[in-house]
């Protein structure tokens, strides 16, 4: 069974990136894959290379990095909009910071995104791509409510994206 991340920068259990990210858990358990959310991650401060020392780093950043390193995918939720969301910004500034290697590099990633338009998801998308992460599937912007079966389709075909990556 393969084992993918779920990132959700959205802040709290009820916005729309959590109830994808649910909905992605159920999905990925009828295709034999388990997805496990992080949490916490709204505690993510903004990277910056004071706070990526050992003695500075922040917990949530050493399991975030972690727990990418250990899943097989990763699975990345956001809003969509006009401009990056500052958690969003964040999760991939600390998976991707210049001083150490890159936990997401050779990770395959869906980015799945909430709302109208594919802004936020193509930046995504190509910030992923320039830390070395293998995107195989952007372009995931889900306008309509996460329980319309168009949604569960799209959230499957992303999660076997990810897991038919992830095993090569």
């Amino acid at each position: 069974m393969s084992y993918l991340l779920a990132l959700v920068t959205e802040p709290g259990e009820e916005s729309t990136c959590a109830q994808l990210a649910t909905e992605a858990q159920r999905v990925a358990v009828r295709n034999n894959v388990d997805v496990v959310l992080l949490a916490e991650l709204d505690t993510l401060p903004a990277y910056s290379s004071d706070l990526d020392t050992e003695d500075a780093r922040p917990l949530i950043a050493n399991q975030l990095r972690r727990s990418t390193v250990e899943a097989d995918g990763v699975l990345l939720f956001a809003a969509e909009g006009e401009h990056m969301p500052t958690l969003a910004d964040s999760v991939l500034a600390w998976l991707a910071n210049p001083g150490q290697a890159p936990a997401i590099t050779g990770k395959p990633v869906a980015v799945v995104t909430a709302g109208p338009g594919e802004v936020v998801n193509q930046n995504l998308a190509e910030r992923l791509r320039s830390a070395g992460a293998q995107v195989v599937a952007d372009g995931v912007s889900i306008a309509s409510a996460w329980s319309d079966p168009n949604t569960l389709e799209r959230l499957g075909d992303a999660v076997v994206a990810v897991d038919a990556a992830a095993r090569g």
